[in-house]
């Protein structure tokens, strides 16, 4: 790896030195079997986060430096008091001194639910002297949001997942929209259904850069406009002459959104020409509570001029510093204004779940593009030179490299997790609902440094205290629940966390059969969960039962013929449980889960996937079009009647 050898003894400090920045040395595998680190990766680890170690020679020095870094550290950058209890002691709110262990005071101001102010000295010490920390006051657990949508908390609840680009119709044959996301929610609510579930819908980059994959976003801040309906654009009026895209097998992302810009810049250019008094007044207000939101714009702007990712543009463009002369100043209107009208769209969407009871459930990723705008605005809060992964599992047997930076746990801490709340609070405007992919990583995330494979990583911890705190205080902030997406490998407390947060877990019926010879392979679905056939990640459900997934993943080299074998096996067993897709929706149905959710390509019993893991030119991944049009779905009396089978389950009391 282009390091100097060990010196001898410097084994015992460089373990040392990994745990004092929060890494682990060790893990259990899926297997439940001790993994250790190895000592090389450590390095390249301490390296990435900044510990000042180029070679092994370096690690008794950044030792040294690092306990006194730590020694001088006085207190905790925040701390968190769960319920009105800061540790073991209650404290009351209002401007007072409390003593909380031997010389230390704390100096409180701020109501209950709420970020505060935190002020600790030594006793007696004057307020010049005393460190300002942040305080999270935040309730133990999370709010009800079906409660809030009209639902009592002992009735279960159904819902349908749909990628929103899969979907297509009469008026829109190209690539969904949100307008017919909500033609899908109308048909849903006729049947009974509440929950809304889709992909991320987060700014992309669909130029160049070009990467349509929702899990690797522009950013986490701001909404990808190819999901604009044109035609509901109050500008619009009159419509704009132009060919639209053909109709194409696969979603073609640059062609439709090639279109899309053409006739949003033409509405750009009549907006600013000649707004309208109201709707000048709504942009100005969107403009003012969207903080960063020109800062994007003059990013967007740049990155289409340059045509390529930030990391390709010259030295001051890539610091961070953007002047007037380095971008169109029309294409920054463009973005600007398509922002504004996405979010208006975003807004009457979840505004018409909310009044007829349904509840818009959005996907938070883990990830980002490696030149998003906010790696670009908020570098110091990640961390080049590794990236977030997972270890083999029994679905992902060399591992996962995703391919993005990880965010730098202590810069999260030392910037109070602005940024963490400015991306949560981005998704809960909107959703009732949202899913925290890998929540895991709220624990710890898999580290893997450039090069290596995803079986040569290495556990970083992240404070999870302090996000479940946020988690929680923002679910009360906007009556919103929270589901925590916890798969794969997945440490000792996550569960229990989730369990004591009132975060919902997942239940994954094709995830808990697999890989687990000689085990039942049902158990019961828990409360509190959930519950659905597959995720996007997984083959749709008469795929899994046949085992076209498992052919699939030999061809890729994914699964040697041993591993296949066995699930094989376990497919077998699961037809004779299961024996049609019906007896899979009642099996989901009749549990305590809180939410089923069925992904509607299950319905017509689809067998090729949206998504095969550890892809990417191989298969046409987040591109394919569901085969019925959202006409025909709504004629469709065979699903209409799984759906009411499904909502009569659901519907049905918990003592039955």
């Amino acid at each position: 790896m282009g390091m100097k050898r060990r010196r001898t003894g410097t084994g015992r400090e460089l373990l040392e030195l990994a745990r004092l920045y929060r890494i682990q040395t060790s893990y259990l595998d899926m297997t439940k079997q001790p993994r250790k680190a190895d000592p090389e990766v450590l390095l390249l680890v301490l390296r990435a986060i900044g510990a000042g170690v180029e070679n092994f020679e370096d690690v008794p020095e950044a030792l040294a430096r690092r306990k006194d870094e730590l020694r001088k550290r006085r207190v905790e950058p925040v701390t968190v008091a769960w319920d009105g209890k800061l540790g073991r002691r209650k404290f009351e709110f209002g401007y007072h001194q409390i003593e909380i262990k031997g010389q230390e005071t704390f100096v409180i101001s701020a109501p209950t639910k709420a970020y505060f102010p935190l002020h600790v000295g030594e006793g007696g010490a004057p307020a010049a002297r005393r460190v300002r920390v942040t305080g999270v006051a935040s309730p133990e657990t999370l709010t009800r949001p079906l409660a809030a949508a009209g639902l009592s908390q002992r009735e279960r609840c159904w819902g349908i997942f749909a990628p929103i680009y899969s979907l297509h119709s009469k008026r829109n044959p190209s690539a969904g929209d949100l307008t017919d996301f909500q033609h899908l929610m109308d048909w849903m609510h006729e049947l009974g259904g509440t929950v809304a579930a889709t992909l991320p819908l987060l700014g992309a980059f669909l130029d160049e850069p070009f990467d349509p994959s929702p899990y690797s976003p522009a950013t986490r801040l701001f909404w990808n406009e190819f999901y604009i309906d044109l035609e509901r654009v109050p500008e619009f009026a009159g419509g704009i002459p132009g060919e639209r895209p053909p109709k194409t097998k696969l979603v073609d992302y640059r062609s439709v959104m090639t279109y899309k810009r053409r006739i949003l810049e033409e509405l750009t250019r009549r907006f600013f020409s000649e707004p309208a008094p109201r709707r000048l007044q709504a942009f100005r207000k969107f403009i003012a509570e969207n903080k960063q939101i020109e800062n994007y714009a003059e990013f967007r702007a740049a990155t289409d001029r340059q045509r390529n990712g930030w990391t390709a543009w010259p030295a001051v463009q890539r610091e961070g510093r953007i002047g007037r002369s380095d971008y169109d100043e029309r294409a920054k209107k463009y973005h600007l204004y398509a922002q504004w009208i996405i979010q208006e769209q975003l807004t009457m969407l979840a505004d018409k779940a909310c009044t007829r009871g349904q509840v818009l459930y959005l996907d938070l990723p883990l990830g980002l593009h490696r030149d998003s705008y906010d790696f670009w605005r908020y570098r110091k809060f990640f961390v080049p030179g590794v990236a977030g992964g997972a270890p083999p599992d029994p679905v992902f047997t060399r591992g996962q490299n995703w391919g993005f930076p990880p965010m730098n746990p202590e810069a999260m801490r030392l910037n109070r997790y602005e940024y963490v709340i400015a991306f949560l609070r981005n998704h809960l405007r909107f959703a009732r609902l949202i899913r925290i992919d890998h929540v895991m990583g709220l624990h710890r995330l898999y580290w893997i440094p450039e090069g290596l494979s995803g079986d040569k990583g290495v556990y970083v911890e992240y404070p999870a205290d302090e996000l479940y705190a946020i988690l929680c205080l923002e679910s009360h902030r906007y009556q919103a629940g929270i589901v925590g997406e916890n798969l794969g490998t997945v440490a000792a407390g996550v569960n229990q966390a989730l369990v004591r947060h009132d975060i919902r877990r997942m239940y994954v019926t094709q995830y808990e059969i697999m890989g687990k010879p000689g085990k039942p392979a049902l158990r019961p679905i828990p409360a509190k969960s959930v519950a659905s056939l597959n995720t996007h990640d997984m083959p749709p459900f008469q795929a899994f039962l046949e085992g076209l997934d498992v052919d699939d993943r030999l061809d890729l080299g994914l699964m040697d013929q041993k591993t296949a074998r066995k699930e094989r096996k376990q497919r077998a067993v699961m037809r004779g449980k299961l024996h049609s897709f019906l007896d899979a929706f009642r099996f989901l149905s009749k549990s305590m889960a809180d939410i089923v959710l069925i992904n509607i390509e299950d319905l017509w019993q689809e067998t090729l996937p949206q998504n095969v893991p550890a892809t990417d030119q191989e298969r046409p991944n987040w591109r394919r079009r569901m085969r019925p049009s959202i006409e025909q779905i709504r004629k469709m009396s065979r699903i209409a009647r799984v759906l009411a089978d499904v909502f009569a389950h659901r519907s049905r009391s918990l003592s039955v």
